[in-house]
């Protein structure tokens, strides 16, 4: 009952905070929240983990990972947080990089923290010299910036629900996040670091590492036309709700309505017609070859855990002739193939090339789970 009361009073305290420590405009600093708790270590995660299941129905593992020895990275809102063990109790701080927008919302979320491990209320808040970030477009996975960083143990590539990739380093502090940009699978990537050089090192690295020979990304076309269907649908409602008032005509146009008057347009339906059954691979080679082949195969009773499957059955493949080099930044190739509807599941992608010589060679082969609309690298 006490752990409850105190997430009440940490509940209303938040609404106080947002106001009285509103920040000033282009107010960008590190904001690092404090506070000591009388609990233990394990007893302030038993706490958390309730907490994340209430709220985001997820478990403790996925929402509030391990980084590090007593550190934690909270991927439902991007905080990483520290437990220093000081006898019987603890000492916890909480650090994330916070905008005039965001800062006041961060408060209440240490706050929350804070009153659910039971800890001493308000925390302290102090602010540091904002982290730098530096963005970038590319064609890659998370298992591409996870590999480029393997020699690297104080980078984690997370699970994460909220992204299409998370690797985070709490010495030095360092997050790098993939979020689904365009369409053919592109990805910008966004890196974080303590200072503005340490954020491009790190952008050039990772973007030197992901351009050699590989299936760069994976798409389905129709997928990729609905997409942009229900993304133009919402953009032109809003538009026409913002000339025509519901006050003028009784009702607003509703983005579902538009949609459906997009996909009805002549044009629109030849292309969803093209599209149908079709799906797509942008990927790389660093040599010539006289030929190129695509293979596609289904793995059924894929398992996440070793990679296994229980059977493989070849879906489809297509070929490519007179193949050049493509080492040029962005440079990327695409092949596609007639596959036909495809289940949720796991299929596997491999590219062969053919030497002017007649030699065979594997280019690449990669697994992705499918979920209907995109594919995620396995």
């Amino acid at each position: 009952m006490r752990y409850i009361r105190v997430a009440v009073i940490a509940t209303l305290s938040c609404l106080c905070l947002a106001a009285q420590f509103a920040a000033s405009p282009g107010h960008d600093v590190l904001l690092i929240g404090s506070y000591r708790t009388p609990m233990s270590y394990g007893a302030a995660l038993a706490q958390l983990g309730s907490y994340y299941e209430e709220q985001v129905g997820r478990k403790l593992a996925v929402v509030f990972p391990k980084i590090a020895p007593d550190t934690h990275y909270e991927t439902w809102h991007d905080m990483w947080v520290f437990f220093a063990r000081d006898g019987g109790s603890l000492n916890v701080t909480i650090k994330r990089p916070t905008d005039a927008a965001t800062e006041p919302l961060a408060k209440g979320w240490m706050l929350q923290i804070a009153g659910r491990t039971g800890g001493e209320l308000p925390p302290r808040f102090e602010e540091k010299p904002a982290m730098r970030s530096v963005e970038s477009q590319l064609y890659g996975s998370r298992k591409d910036l996870a590999r480029a960083l393997a020699n690297q143990p104080a980078f984690h590539l997370l699970e994460t629900w909220q992204h299409a990739g998370l690797l985070v380093s709490a010495a030095p502090l360092t997050r790098i996040e993939l979020t689904n940009s365009g369409q053919r699978g592109m990805h910008r990537i966004t890196v974080t670091a303590e200072t503005a050089a340490a954020a491009r090192q790190l952008a050039n690295r990772l973007s030197t590492a992901v351009s050699g020979p590989c299936v760069c990304s994976v798409y389905s076309e129709t997928a990729e036309i609905e997409e942009e269907l229900h993304r133009d649908a919402a953009e032109k409602a809003e538009s026409v709700n913002a000339l025509a008032p519901a006050a003028i005509y009784g009702t607003e146009m509703e983005p579902q309505t538009m949609e459906e008057k997009l996909r009805a347009e002549p044009e629109m339906q030849k292309r969803l017609a093209a599209a149908n059954g079709w799906f797509g691979i942008k990927y790389r080679v660093d040599k010539p070859y006289s030929k190129v082949k695509i293979r596609w195969t289904e793995l059924t009773g894929y398992s996440r855990e070793d990679g296994s499957s229980t059977a493989k059955r070849e879906l489809g493949s297509n070929t490519a002739a007179n193949v050049r080099a493509t080492l040029q930044p962005g440079s990327l190739l695409t092949g596609r193939t007639r596959l036909g509807t495809l289940s949720p599941g796991a299929y596997r992608i491999t590219i062969e090339g053919q030497t002017a010589a007649g030699g065979n060679a594997r280019i690449d082969q990669r697994d992705y789970w499918f979920d209907g609309k995109t594919f995620e690298e396995l």
